[in-house]
Protein backbone atom coordinates (compact mmCIF):
# COMPACT_ATOMS: atom_id res chain seq x y z
CA UNK A 1 0.00 0.00 0.00
CA UNK A 2 1.32 3.67 -0.94
CA UNK A 3 2.60 5.14 2.39
CA UNK A 4 3.72 8.71 3.61
CA UNK A 5 5.82 8.25 6.34
CA UNK A 6 5.99 11.56 8.90
CA UNK A 7 9.10 11.71 10.60
CA UNK A 8 9.68 14.37 14.15
CA UNK A 9 12.89 15.63 14.30
CA UNK A 10 12.64 16.80 17.68
CA UNK A 11 13.23 19.90 18.74
CA UNK A 12 16.69 20.72 17.14
CA UNK A 13 19.17 18.40 18.57
CA UNK A 14 20.20 15.50 16.43
CA UNK A 15 20.66 13.56 19.58
CA UNK A 16 17.42 14.03 20.41
CA UNK A 17 15.83 12.16 16.83
CA UNK A 18 14.72 8.45 17.83
CA UNK A 19 15.73 5.37 16.75
CA UNK A 20 13.33 4.58 14.71
CA UNK A 21 13.14 7.82 13.25
CA UNK A 22 16.85 7.46 12.02
CA UNK A 23 16.74 4.27 10.27
CA UNK A 24 13.88 5.75 8.12
CA UNK A 25 16.14 9.04 7.79
CA UNK A 26 19.43 7.43 6.35
CA UNK A 27 17.48 4.78 4.42
CA UNK A 28 17.08 4.18 0.98
CA UNK A 29 13.79 5.68 0.32
CA UNK A 30 13.15 9.66 -0.34
CA UNK A 31 13.06 11.53 2.26
CA UNK A 32 11.16 15.09 2.17
CA UNK A 33 11.98 18.08 4.74
CA UNK A 34 9.91 20.47 5.55
CA UNK A 35 12.85 22.72 5.46
CA UNK A 36 16.19 22.94 7.07
CA UNK A 37 16.11 25.63 9.05
CA UNK A 38 16.43 23.09 11.83
CA UNK A 39 19.80 21.73 13.09
CA UNK A 40 19.20 18.06 12.78
CA UNK A 41 17.39 18.93 9.55
CA UNK A 42 20.64 20.00 7.83
CA UNK A 43 22.51 17.02 9.77
CA UNK A 44 20.47 14.03 8.15
CA UNK A 45 19.73 15.95 5.12
CA UNK A 46 23.41 15.87 3.74
CA UNK A 47 23.34 11.87 5.24
CA UNK A 48 20.48 10.95 3.48
CA UNK A 49 21.14 9.86 -0.49
CA UNK A 50 17.62 10.87 -1.76
CA UNK A 51 17.07 14.24 0.26
CA UNK A 52 14.61 17.10 -1.08
CA UNK A 53 13.76 20.54 1.27
CA UNK A 54 10.95 22.42 0.64
CA UNK A 55 12.30 26.03 1.38
CA UNK A 56 12.55 27.42 -1.67
CA UNK A 57 8.65 27.63 -1.71
CA UNK A 58 8.40 29.93 1.21
CA UNK A 59 10.61 32.59 -0.95
CA UNK A 60 8.13 31.47 -4.39
CA UNK A 61 4.90 31.38 -2.33
CA UNK A 62 2.74 34.25 -1.24
CA UNK A 63 1.44 32.70 2.05
CA UNK A 64 2.22 29.78 3.78
CA UNK A 65 -1.55 28.46 2.55
CA UNK A 66 0.10 28.53 -0.79
CA UNK A 67 3.02 26.55 0.89
CA UNK A 68 1.44 23.86 2.39
CA UNK A 69 -1.18 23.17 -1.00
CA UNK A 70 2.26 22.90 -2.89
CA UNK A 71 4.08 20.43 -0.39
CA UNK A 72 1.05 18.08 -0.34
CA UNK A 73 0.42 18.13 -4.03
CA UNK A 74 4.17 17.61 -4.50
CA UNK A 75 4.52 14.57 -1.12
CA UNK A 76 0.96 12.86 -3.04
CA UNK A 77 3.08 13.01 -6.47
CA UNK A 78 6.27 11.46 -4.80
CA UNK A 79 4.01 8.95 -3.24
CA UNK A 80 2.41 7.59 -6.41
CA UNK A 81 5.74 7.03 -8.24
CA UNK A 82 7.95 5.77 -5.20
CA UNK A 83 5.08 3.72 -3.40
CA UNK A 84 6.61 5.12 0.18
CA UNK A 85 7.82 8.07 0.86
CA UNK A 86 9.50 9.84 4.18
CA UNK A 87 8.28 13.77 5.26
CA UNK A 88 10.17 15.19 8.42
CA UNK A 89 9.33 17.72 10.02
CA UNK A 90 10.43 19.95 13.04
CA UNK A 91 9.35 18.30 16.88
CA UNK A 92 6.53 16.03 16.88
CA UNK A 93 4.29 15.57 13.97
CA UNK A 94 1.11 16.59 15.82
CA UNK A 95 2.26 19.28 17.37
CA UNK A 96 2.25 22.96 15.68
CA UNK A 97 2.60 21.21 11.53
CA UNK A 98 -0.83 22.32 10.14
CA UNK A 99 0.89 20.47 6.62
CA UNK A 100 1.10 17.72 8.49
CA UNK A 101 -2.80 17.86 9.69
CA UNK A 102 -3.83 18.82 6.57
CA UNK A 103 -2.16 15.51 4.67
CA UNK A 104 -3.57 13.14 7.08
CA UNK A 105 -7.07 14.24 6.42
CA UNK A 106 -6.38 14.40 2.41
CA UNK A 107 -3.97 11.35 1.68
CA UNK A 108 -6.60 8.60 2.82
CA UNK A 109 -8.67 10.07 -0.32
CA UNK A 110 -6.19 9.22 -2.87
CA UNK A 111 -5.37 5.47 -1.15
CA UNK A 112 -2.44 6.64 0.75
CA UNK A 113 -1.84 5.26 3.80
CA UNK A 114 -0.46 7.77 6.67
CA UNK A 115 2.09 6.60 9.02
CA UNK A 116 3.67 9.02 12.09
CA UNK A 117 6.99 8.27 13.73
CA UNK A 118 6.53 10.51 16.60
CA UNK A 119 9.13 12.76 17.81
CA UNK A 120 10.15 15.36 20.75
CA UNK A 121 8.28 18.32 20.39
CA UNK A 122 9.01 21.77 21.05
CA UNK A 123 6.84 21.95 24.56
CA UNK A 124 8.52 19.24 26.38
CA UNK A 125 11.50 21.51 26.52
CA UNK A 126 9.42 24.62 27.06
CA UNK A 127 8.16 23.15 29.87
CA UNK A 128 11.23 21.95 31.56
CA UNK A 129 13.09 25.38 31.11
CA UNK A 130 9.88 27.05 32.64
CA UNK A 131 10.04 24.46 35.36
CA UNK A 132 5.47 24.01 34.45
CA UNK A 133 3.82 20.53 34.39
CA UNK A 134 1.64 19.75 31.60
CA UNK A 135 -1.11 19.75 34.55
CA UNK A 136 -0.69 23.15 35.62
CA UNK A 137 -3.71 24.46 33.39
CA UNK A 138 -1.92 25.48 30.13
CA UNK A 139 -3.29 27.41 26.80
CA UNK A 140 -0.91 26.50 23.55
CA UNK A 141 -1.63 28.88 20.96
CA UNK A 142 0.23 29.34 17.57
CA UNK A 143 1.30 32.57 16.47
CA UNK A 144 -0.49 33.10 13.53
CA UNK A 145 -3.37 32.07 15.22
CA UNK A 146 -2.70 34.65 18.04
CA UNK A 147 -6.59 36.53 17.10
CA UNK A 148 -8.67 33.44 18.21
CA UNK A 149 -7.71 34.54 21.92
CA UNK A 150 -10.14 36.16 23.32
CA UNK A 151 -9.27 36.79 27.09
CA UNK A 152 -6.70 36.88 29.22
CA UNK A 153 -6.20 32.88 29.94
CA UNK A 154 -6.43 32.25 33.62
CA UNK A 155 -3.66 29.68 33.35
CA UNK A 156 -0.30 29.61 31.54
CA UNK A 157 -0.01 31.15 28.53
CA UNK A 158 2.56 29.58 25.72
CA UNK A 159 2.59 31.17 22.02
CA UNK A 160 4.74 28.88 19.65
CA UNK A 161 6.44 29.95 16.19
CA UNK A 162 7.54 33.11 16.42
CA UNK A 163 9.77 33.29 14.46
CA UNK A 164 10.27 37.03 13.67
CA UNK A 165 10.41 40.63 15.23
CA UNK A 166 7.52 41.35 12.95
CA UNK A 167 5.39 38.16 14.30
CA UNK A 168 5.93 39.62 17.69
CA UNK A 169 5.02 43.11 17.17
CA UNK A 170 1.42 41.32 16.08
CA UNK A 171 1.29 39.10 18.78
CA UNK A 172 2.34 42.41 20.91
CA UNK A 173 -0.59 44.63 19.90
CA UNK A 174 -3.07 42.02 20.41
CA UNK A 175 -2.75 40.48 23.74
CA UNK A 176 -1.95 44.59 24.85
CA UNK A 177 -5.75 44.12 23.99
CA UNK A 178 -6.32 41.98 27.76
CA UNK A 179 -3.30 42.26 29.60
CA UNK A 180 -1.73 45.77 30.66
CA UNK A 181 1.83 47.10 29.13
CA UNK A 182 3.97 46.08 31.70
CA UNK A 183 2.68 42.52 32.28
CA UNK A 184 5.85 39.75 32.45
CA UNK A 185 6.69 37.87 29.13
CA UNK A 186 9.57 35.52 28.81
CA UNK A 187 10.70 34.93 25.20
CA UNK A 188 12.67 31.40 25.02
CA UNK A 189 14.96 30.53 21.98
CA UNK A 190 16.31 27.05 20.90
CA UNK A 191 14.46 25.08 23.92
CA UNK A 192 15.97 21.62 23.69
CA UNK A 193 19.12 22.88 22.23
CA UNK A 194 22.75 23.42 24.02
CA UNK A 195 22.63 27.46 22.77
CA UNK A 196 18.76 27.94 24.15
CA UNK A 197 18.31 31.28 25.89
CA UNK A 198 15.71 33.33 27.58
CA UNK A 199 15.12 36.89 28.19
CA UNK A 200 12.13 37.97 30.98
CA UNK A 201 10.39 41.34 29.92
CA UNK A 202 7.40 43.33 29.57
CA UNK A 203 4.53 42.51 27.31
CA UNK A 204 5.12 46.73 26.12
CA UNK A 205 8.54 45.74 24.89
CA UNK A 206 7.94 42.23 23.27
CA UNK A 207 9.40 43.47 19.99
CA UNK A 208 12.16 45.69 21.20
CA UNK A 209 14.81 42.31 21.29
CA UNK A 210 16.65 40.27 18.61
CA UNK A 211 15.92 37.44 19.94
CA UNK A 212 13.52 35.96 17.68
CA UNK A 213 13.66 32.86 15.44
CA UNK A 214 11.80 29.81 13.78
CA UNK A 215 12.27 28.46 17.47
CA UNK A 216 11.28 31.27 19.74
CA UNK A 217 8.43 30.79 22.08
CA UNK A 218 6.82 32.87 24.58
CA UNK A 219 5.64 32.52 28.01
CA UNK A 220 3.15 34.80 30.19
CA UNK A 221 2.16 33.84 33.78
CA UNK A 222 -1.66 33.22 34.75
CA UNK A 223 -3.65 36.71 34.14
CA UNK A 224 -4.81 38.28 37.70
CA UNK A 225 -7.96 39.92 35.56
CA UNK A 226 -10.94 37.81 36.19
CA UNK A 227 -12.78 35.36 33.27
CA UNK A 228 -16.42 35.57 32.60
CA UNK A 229 -15.45 31.85 33.49
CA UNK A 230 -14.63 32.88 37.38
CA UNK A 231 -18.32 35.10 37.55
CA UNK A 232 -19.66 31.59 36.64
CA UNK A 233 -17.95 29.72 39.22
CA UNK A 234 -18.29 32.58 41.66
CA UNK A 235 -22.17 32.31 41.28
CA UNK A 236 -22.53 28.82 41.40
CA UNK A 237 -21.03 28.60 44.58
CA UNK A 238 -23.29 31.13 45.99
CA UNK A 239 -25.81 29.37 45.10
CA UNK A 240 -24.28 25.82 46.64
CA UNK A 241 -25.54 24.25 49.78
CA UNK A 242 -23.66 25.94 52.08
CA UNK A 243 -23.47 29.46 49.67
CA UNK A 244 -25.56 32.45 50.92
CA UNK A 245 -28.40 32.17 52.20
CA UNK A 246 -30.23 35.25 50.55
CA UNK A 247 -28.91 33.86 46.77
CA UNK A 248 -29.97 30.26 47.51
CA UNK A 249 -33.44 32.06 48.15
CA UNK A 250 -34.13 33.43 44.76
CA UNK A 251 -35.85 32.45 41.44
CA UNK A 252 -36.32 34.06 38.23
CA UNK A 253 -39.44 35.88 39.67
CA UNK A 254 -38.20 37.19 42.71
CA UNK A 255 -35.17 39.05 40.74
CA UNK A 256 -37.21 40.45 38.44
CA UNK A 257 -37.49 44.27 39.99
CA UNK A 258 -33.46 43.88 40.65
CA UNK A 259 -33.26 43.43 36.59
CA UNK A 260 -34.84 46.42 36.20
CA UNK A 261 -33.11 48.55 38.54
CA UNK A 262 -30.08 47.47 37.19
CA UNK A 263 -30.85 48.42 34.10
CA UNK A 264 -31.68 52.29 35.30
CA UNK A 265 -28.48 52.44 37.37
CA UNK A 266 -26.89 51.52 34.14
CA UNK A 267 -28.78 54.69 32.19
CA UNK A 268 -27.94 57.01 35.75
CA UNK A 269 -24.34 56.32 35.51
CA UNK A 270 -24.10 56.97 31.31
CA UNK A 271 -26.25 59.89 31.78
CA UNK A 272 -23.99 60.97 34.57
CA UNK A 273 -20.85 60.48 32.02
CA UNK A 274 -19.24 58.70 35.57
CA UNK A 275 -17.21 55.76 33.68
CA UNK A 276 -16.30 54.38 37.61
CA UNK A 277 -20.01 54.48 38.43
CA UNK A 278 -20.67 52.73 34.64
CA UNK A 279 -18.19 50.03 35.38
CA UNK A 280 -20.00 49.11 38.63
CA UNK A 281 -23.60 49.12 37.01
CA UNK A 282 -23.01 47.23 34.19
CA UNK A 283 -21.26 44.80 36.61
CA UNK A 284 -24.19 44.46 38.56
CA UNK A 285 -26.60 44.25 35.47
CA UNK A 286 -24.09 41.32 34.21
CA UNK A 287 -24.49 39.82 37.61
CA UNK A 288 -28.31 39.52 36.71
CA UNK A 289 -27.84 37.98 33.40
CA UNK A 290 -25.24 35.36 35.14
CA UNK A 291 -27.83 34.95 38.45
CA UNK A 292 -30.71 34.08 36.17
CA UNK A 293 -28.40 31.75 33.90
CA UNK A 294 -27.17 29.67 37.27
CA UNK A 295 -30.57 29.04 38.29
CA UNK A 296 -31.60 27.83 35.11
CA UNK A 297 -28.75 25.63 35.15
CA UNK A 298 -29.41 23.90 38.45
CA UNK A 299 -33.30 23.05 36.73
CA UNK A 300 -31.13 22.08 33.21
CA UNK A 301 -32.88 23.80 31.34
CA UNK A 302 -30.38 26.39 30.10
CA UNK A 303 -27.02 28.03 31.18
CA UNK A 304 -24.98 30.89 30.01
CA UNK A 305 -23.26 29.34 27.47
CA UNK A 306 -26.42 28.39 25.96
CA UNK A 307 -27.45 32.34 26.35
CA UNK A 308 -24.39 33.64 24.67
CA UNK A 309 -24.78 30.80 21.73
CA UNK A 310 -28.09 32.44 21.36
CA UNK A 311 -27.17 36.06 21.17
CA UNK A 312 -24.40 35.51 19.06
CA UNK A 313 -26.70 33.68 16.45
CA UNK A 314 -29.07 36.34 16.45
CA UNK A 315 -26.13 38.78 15.73
CA UNK A 316 -25.10 36.70 12.81
CA UNK A 317 -28.24 36.40 11.29
CA UNK A 318 -29.50 40.07 11.56
CA UNK A 319 -26.11 41.04 9.83
CA UNK A 320 -25.73 39.22 6.76
CA UNK A 321 -24.32 43.02 5.44
CA UNK A 322 -21.21 41.30 8.00
CA UNK A 323 -20.89 37.95 8.11
CA UNK A 324 -22.79 37.08 5.01
CA UNK A 325 -23.19 37.73 1.15
CA UNK A 326 -25.68 41.18 1.42
CA UNK A 327 -24.35 44.29 1.09
CA UNK A 328 -25.06 47.45 2.87
CA UNK A 329 -22.99 50.97 2.50
CA UNK A 330 -24.67 53.21 5.10
CA UNK A 331 -27.05 53.21 7.72
CA UNK A 332 -30.55 53.49 5.77
CA UNK A 333 -29.20 50.12 3.64
CA UNK A 334 -28.58 48.23 7.51
CA UNK A 335 -32.10 49.60 8.50
CA UNK A 336 -33.60 48.17 4.98
CA UNK A 337 -32.41 44.60 6.29
CA UNK A 338 -33.18 45.23 9.10
CA UNK A 339 -36.70 45.32 8.57
CA UNK A 340 -36.48 42.55 5.94
CA UNK A 341 -35.29 40.46 8.23
CA UNK A 342 -37.38 41.34 10.97
CA UNK A 343 -40.18 40.61 8.52
CA UNK A 344 -39.36 37.04 7.95
CA UNK A 345 -38.69 36.64 11.69
CA UNK A 346 -42.22 37.43 12.35
CA UNK A 347 -43.52 35.31 9.75
CA UNK A 348 -41.98 31.93 11.58
CA UNK A 349 -43.47 33.16 14.80
CA UNK A 350 -46.28 31.31 15.69
CA UNK A 351 -48.17 33.93 17.76
CA UNK A 352 -47.76 36.71 14.88
CA UNK A 353 -51.26 37.66 15.21
CA UNK A 354 -50.54 38.45 18.80
CA UNK A 355 -48.99 41.02 20.61
CA UNK A 356 -46.99 39.77 24.08
CA UNK A 357 -46.71 42.33 26.83
CA UNK A 358 -43.82 42.56 28.66
CA UNK A 359 -45.90 43.06 31.97
CA UNK A 360 -43.17 43.80 34.52
CA UNK A 361 -41.72 46.56 32.65
CA UNK A 362 -42.66 49.96 34.20
CA UNK A 363 -45.77 51.10 32.45
CA UNK A 364 -43.86 53.81 30.33
CA UNK A 365 -41.69 51.56 28.93
CA UNK A 366 -44.39 48.93 28.74
CA UNK A 367 -46.48 51.27 26.36
CA UNK A 368 -43.33 52.10 24.06
CA UNK A 369 -42.53 48.47 23.77
CA UNK A 370 -46.48 47.81 22.87
CA UNK A 371 -46.98 50.17 20.26
CA UNK A 372 -44.11 49.35 18.72
CA UNK A 373 -44.86 45.82 18.52
CA UNK A 374 -48.36 46.95 17.47
CA UNK A 375 -46.72 49.22 14.78
CA UNK A 376 -44.67 45.91 13.57
CA UNK A 377 -47.85 44.13 12.89
CA UNK A 378 -49.27 46.68 10.61
CA UNK A 379 -51.03 49.04 13.01
CA UNK A 380 -49.90 52.27 13.30
CA UNK A 381 -50.55 55.67 12.14
CA UNK A 382 -49.10 56.55 8.31
CA UNK A 383 -47.96 60.33 9.61
CA UNK A 384 -47.08 61.75 12.61
CA UNK A 385 -49.79 64.22 11.91
CA UNK A 386 -52.30 61.26 13.18
CA UNK A 387 -50.55 60.68 16.68
CA UNK A 388 -50.04 64.24 17.19
CA UNK A 389 -54.08 64.92 16.32
CA UNK A 390 -54.90 62.03 18.76
CA UNK A 391 -52.85 64.10 21.48
CA UNK A 392 -55.42 67.54 21.25
CA UNK A 393 -58.23 65.10 21.06
CA UNK A 394 -57.09 63.25 24.42
CA UNK A 395 -56.11 66.20 26.08
CA UNK A 396 -59.48 68.14 25.49
CA UNK A 397 -61.48 65.02 27.32
CA UNK A 398 -58.78 65.37 29.91
CA UNK A 399 -59.62 69.02 30.53
CA UNK A 400 -63.38 68.65 30.65
CA UNK A 401 -63.21 65.37 32.76
CA UNK A 402 -61.25 67.70 35.16
CA UNK A 403 -64.14 70.76 34.61
CA UNK A 404 -66.90 67.90 35.67
CA UNK A 405 -64.32 66.87 38.74
CA UNK A 406 -65.11 63.29 37.63
CA UNK A 407 -62.06 61.65 39.36
CA UNK A 408 -62.23 58.33 37.47
CA UNK A 409 -62.42 59.93 33.87
CA UNK A 410 -59.55 62.33 35.11
CA UNK A 411 -57.35 58.86 35.79
CA UNK A 412 -59.05 57.07 32.71
CA UNK A 413 -58.11 60.42 29.89
CA UNK A 414 -54.93 61.18 31.85
CA UNK A 415 -53.65 57.63 30.86
CA UNK A 416 -55.14 58.02 27.51
CA UNK A 417 -53.46 61.45 27.01
CA UNK A 418 -49.85 59.51 28.43
CA UNK A 419 -50.20 56.69 26.14
CA UNK A 420 -50.86 58.81 23.16
CA UNK A 421 -47.85 61.26 23.99
CA UNK A 422 -45.71 57.52 24.20
CA UNK A 423 -46.63 57.40 20.85
CA UNK A 424 -45.71 60.68 19.88
CA UNK A 425 -42.50 59.76 21.19
CA UNK A 426 -41.93 56.58 19.40
CA UNK A 427 -42.87 58.14 15.96
CA UNK A 428 -40.11 60.55 16.63
CA UNK A 429 -38.09 57.79 17.43
CA UNK A 430 -37.37 58.86 21.26
CA UNK A 431 -37.42 56.73 23.85
CA UNK A 432 -39.83 58.05 26.42
CA UNK A 433 -38.18 56.51 29.51
CA UNK A 434 -35.15 57.97 28.52
CA UNK A 435 -36.65 61.54 27.82
CA UNK A 436 -38.76 61.67 30.93
CA UNK A 437 -35.61 60.77 32.92
CA UNK A 438 -33.25 63.38 31.13
CA UNK A 439 -36.27 65.93 31.98
CA UNK A 440 -36.11 64.39 35.63
CA UNK A 441 -32.51 65.27 35.88
CA UNK A 442 -32.64 68.87 34.30
CA UNK A 443 -35.98 69.14 37.14
CA UNK A 444 -33.65 68.05 39.64
CA UNK A 445 -30.53 70.16 38.76
CA UNK A 446 -32.90 73.35 38.98
CA UNK A 447 -34.25 72.79 41.81
CA UNK A 448 -30.78 71.77 43.62
CA UNK A 449 -30.12 75.70 41.94
CA UNK A 450 -33.18 77.40 43.40
CA UNK A 451 -32.24 75.77 46.95
CA UNK A 452 -28.66 77.07 46.81
CA UNK A 453 -30.46 80.62 46.62
CA UNK A 454 -32.49 80.28 49.03
CA UNK A 455 -29.90 78.78 51.57
CA UNK A 456 -27.67 82.13 50.57
CA UNK A 457 -30.57 83.85 51.91
CA UNK A 458 -30.87 82.31 54.68
CA UNK A 459 -34.59 81.48 54.97
CA UNK A 460 -37.04 78.74 54.25
CA UNK A 461 -38.42 78.44 50.69
CA UNK A 462 -41.73 79.41 52.00
CA UNK A 463 -40.71 82.52 52.32
CA UNK A 464 -40.52 83.43 48.61
CA UNK A 465 -43.48 83.91 46.68
CA UNK A 466 -44.07 81.45 43.56
CA UNK A 467 -42.54 84.86 41.02
CA UNK A 468 -39.33 85.17 42.92
CA UNK A 469 -38.51 80.90 42.67
CA UNK A 470 -39.41 81.46 39.20
CA UNK A 471 -37.29 83.85 38.17
CA UNK A 472 -34.42 81.58 39.94
CA UNK A 473 -35.97 78.10 37.94
CA UNK A 474 -34.97 81.00 34.54
CA UNK A 475 -31.57 81.72 35.56
CA UNK A 476 -30.86 78.46 36.11
CA UNK A 477 -32.44 77.22 33.37
CA UNK A 478 -30.20 79.98 31.05
CA UNK A 479 -27.10 79.09 32.54
CA UNK A 480 -27.58 75.81 31.33
CA UNK A 481 -28.53 73.65 34.20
Amino acid sequence: MKTIVIIGLGPGDKNQVTEEARKYLVGNGPVYYRTLKHPAARYYYRLGRNSFSFDHLYDQKDDFEEVYKAIIKRLLKATRHHHTICFAVPGHPAVGEAAVGRLRRIAPRFGIRVKIVEGLSFFEPVLSHLKLDLLDGITVIDALAIDSLKEPCPGHLIVAQVYSRRVASRIKLKLLELYPPQFPVTIIKSAGLQCAESLVTVLGNLDHHEIFNHYTTIYLPPSPRSSLGRLIETMARLRAPDGCPWDKEQNHYSLRQYLIEEAYEVVAAIDGEDDRELIEELGDLLLQVVFHSQIAREENRFDLYDVVEAIITKLVRRHPHVFGMEKAKDAADVKVLWEQIKADENKEDIQRHAIKVDHELPALLKAYKLQKRAAEKGFDWSTLEGPLEKAREELEELIEACNNHDSDAMEEELGDYIFTIVNIARFLKINPELALGRTISKFINRYDYIMEKVTNKGKNINDFTLEQLDYWWEEAKKSGK
